[in-house]
C-alpha cells in the first residue's frame, strides 16, 4: 500500500531569515558568494606602525613647540592610527584661547586628524 505524502514533506522549506523581520533588512542567511552579494568598499586598515606612530608623534611635538612656544605649561601628545590628541594647559588663563586657536590650525601631516583638549 502506497502512503500518500505528507504535507510538509512536499512543499520546499522557506528561506531561512527571510520571513522574519530581521530577515528583511539583513538579507538572506549564508557563507557562499552568490547569496552575500558584493562585498563592501570598507576596508579596514592594519594597525600603525609603532614606529611611524613615535615619529609623527616627535614631529608633532616639535611643532607644538614651535606654535605655541612659552605660552604653554605643559603639552601630551598621543597619537593612535590616524588620531592625533593634543592636550594641553596655558600658562596663564587669558591664553587658554589664543593657544587652542594656535593648536587647531597648526598644520598636521597628511590624513591625521586632530583633536585638541585644553586642561585647566
Amino acid at each position: 500500500m502506497i502512503e500518500p505524502s505528507s504535507p510538509a514533506a512536499s512543499r520546499p522549506a522557506p528561506a531561512r531569515g527571510s520571513s522574519t523581520m530581521l530577515g528583511r533588512f539583513l538579507g538572506p542567511l549564508g557563507s557562499s558568494e552568490e547569496t552575500a552579494g558584493p562585498r563592501s568598499s570598507i576596508a579596514v586598515e592594519p594597525r600603525s606602525d609603532p614606529a611611524a606612530e613615535a615619529a609623527v608623534k616627535r614631529r608633532i611635538e616639535k611643532q607644538v613647540q614651535e606654535v605655541v612656544g612659552d605660552r604653554v605649561r605643559s603639552v601630551e601628545v598621543r597619537v593612535a592610527g590616524r588620531s592625533v590628541v593634543i592636550r594641553a594647559q596655558a600658562a596663564r588663563f587669558w591664553q587658554r584661547r589664543a593657544v587652542r586657536r594656535s593648536l587647531e590650525t597648526m598644520p598636521l601631516p597628511s590624513g591625521y586628524r586632530s583633536r585638541v583638549d585644553m586642561l585647566d
